[in-house]
């Protein structure tokens, strides 16, 4: 959810509509929920001060994936949203808010403009 909320927010960007109106529209629909509405702000001023580490959103991530494995599940979504993670924590963003994946996306969009 936060890797795609994040691709959302850069299209937003990227696009030239601003990101806080997104937010508005996001909190109007079906798809209305805390976390965008928590995190989603503070994403927008890149600001990522730690609820719950990124390192550990990442732990957490490739324990679920090794369930999947052992379980034969196929988890093609939560394996590319593991990807993000770990370039996060590459880029040494593990101890900031898991938010901070938003990162990994902006960087990107930066990188290709």
């Amino acid at each position: 959810m936060m890797n795609a909320f994040s691709e959302g927010l850069v299209l937003a960007d990227k696009s030239g509509l601003n990101p806080q109106t997104l937010l508005d529209v996001l909190d109007l629909g079906a798809i209305a929920n805390p976390m965008f509405k928590m995190k989603g702000p503070s994403m927008i001023q890149s600001s990522y001060a730690p609820a719950f580490p990124l390192k550990h959103q990442q732990k957490d991530m490739r324990l679920a994936l090794a369930l999947g494995d052992e379980n034969s599940v196929p988890m093609p979504v939560a394996a590319a949203a593991n990807e993000a993670f770990k370039k996060a924590r590459s880029m040494g963003l593990g101890d900031l808010d898991f938010s901070a994946v938003h990162e990994t996306i902006k960087s990107a969009k930066d990188s290709s403009s």
